[in-house]
């Protein structure tokens, strides 16, 4: 079951990127596995496609009931995602249906831990990837001396994920955060309550280091704020994740599409310690990954539309994602048809659960070292650094906000893995 949520609905609010299409790329993959293959072990994949929409008051409402139409009307047995999938509608799937979910979101660790391994994500935890931020840091030295500053959001769930997994880490490491702030957001997405006061904390106790950690459409306020207030280029490093998306351009790019010049002039050198590797492409000595190829080959040979996406694509100012999309499509197919054929020739549910929980090394987008154990089905084991530009001195930049995002260091094994 794929359950796939509309993004092209955020076009009219400037976070449309073209991802191809989607559904059609789940279903290319198993007409070829039912059709080249002979199914999996000689057992046809029947794939369903569930639209969902992305906006609006019910989205919330929305998921839990595709959740019960994949489950009770479908029969679904391993559902997945790779368009973002939030809330409730996980537990949904995961704890109180007990069914497999595969999925690109990043999720809380209470999340993980409900899903009896039947969770997948291929997004570190929301704490680790805060946790891998603040540890590397400070275990490398960069924090040494400095005076720090934190704003998190009081969004439900993301303040108490950035107090355990940023700055209790850093306090455990002995390294003090001088301002820690709450910024409202009034039980929606544009986080501005105590913006104003909380950057005039940060000028007074003269901060050095600041952890980006705001939604998409509050960091730039915030940031701008800095530059009203008298923060200049260089006064500050700017650190992040990808809590909050801001591993990715797409996100990334809103800090000067709604700040403008000044906002990106003053997040220009930020730093993001994450798995991703976002912008990659542009390097010189890049060449794309074998597994990347293969499955771009793959649907181009065998979809019913013609579409063929290039890893020349990335490079054409388009700013499209579909290259990539068919990647992440494939890695997920992969999993779910490798945990089908592990579990035996007539597997129960319970069976295919426990060969998926117990798959170990996995493919990944860019062939990066992903794994999944019992008590660990967030699949990242390896993170490296990435700058964001503004701006962009690459070929390619991303949009007309004209940044990018691009790997300045080799990967490294993420702490505690």
């Amino acid at each position: 079951m794929h359950l796939r949520s509309k993004l092209e609905d955020f076009a009219a609010m400037g976070f449309a990127v073209p991802v191809g299409n989607v559904a059609e790329m789940y279903d290319t993959f198993t007409a070829v596995v039912n059709e080249q293959c002979g199914g999996v072990r000689g057992r046809m994949i029947e794939m369903h496609t569930i639209e969902l929409e992305v906006l609006g008051a019910t989205v919330d409402e929305d998921r839990n009931a595709a959740c019960i139409q994949a489950i009770e009307d479908y029969d679904g047995v391993i559902l997945l995602n790779s368009s973002g999938f939030q809330g409730s509608a996980n537990l949904c799937i995961v704890e109180e249906n007990e069914t497999a979910f595969i999925s690109t979101q990043g999720q809380s660790e209470e999340f993980m831990s409900r899903g009896g391994d039947r969770l997948i994500s291929l997004s570190p935890t929301l704490e680790e990837s805060l946790r891998w931020l603040a540890a590397d840091l400070a275990d490398r030295g960069q924090l040494d001396g400095k005076t720090i500053g934190v704003a998190a959001p009081d969004t439900p769930g993301q303040y108490e994920a950035v107090e355990a997994g940023l700055v209790d880490t850093l306090n455990s490491r002995g390294i003090d955060v001088a301002v820690f702030d709450v910024i409202g957001c009034a039980g929606g997405t544009f986080c501005l309550e105590g913006v104003v006061e909380s950057v005039q904390r940060m000028r007074s106790a003269g901060i050095d280091v600041f952890f980006n950690v705001l939604n998409v459409v509050s960091t730039p306020t915030y940031i701008l704020e800095m530059d009203t207030q008298g923060f200049e280029p260089g006064d500050v490093q700017f650190y992040a994740s990808d809590f909050n998306a801001h591993a990715g351009e797409l996100v990334s790019s809103k800090v000067v599409a709604f700040g403008g010049e000044a906002a990106g002039n003053l997040y220009n050198g930020a730093l993001i310690i994450d798995d991703a590797d976002t912008g990659a492409y542009r390097l010189e000595d890049y060449e794309p990954r074998p597994f990347n190829e293969m499955c771009n080959d793959t649907y181009g040979a065998n979809n019913p539309s013609g579409a063929n996406h290039e890893n020349a694509d990335r490079m054409d100012g388009s700013g499209s994602s579909a290259y990539g999309m068919v990647t992440t499509v494939c890695n997920i197919m992969r999993t779910a048809l490798r945990a089908i054929y592990a579990a035996g020739d007539n597997p129960t549910r319970a069976d295919i659960y426990a060969a998926l929980a117990n798959m170990g090394p996995i493919d990944s987008n860019e062939m990066l070292p992903f794994t999944i154990r019992p008590g660990k089905t967030q699949a990242p084991n390896a993170i490296h650094t990435l700058r964001f530009e503004y701006p962009c001195t690459l070929p390619s930049p991303f949009g007309a906000e004209n940044i990018c995002i691009v790997p300045i260091d080799d990967y490294r094994a993420a702490p505690g893995r």
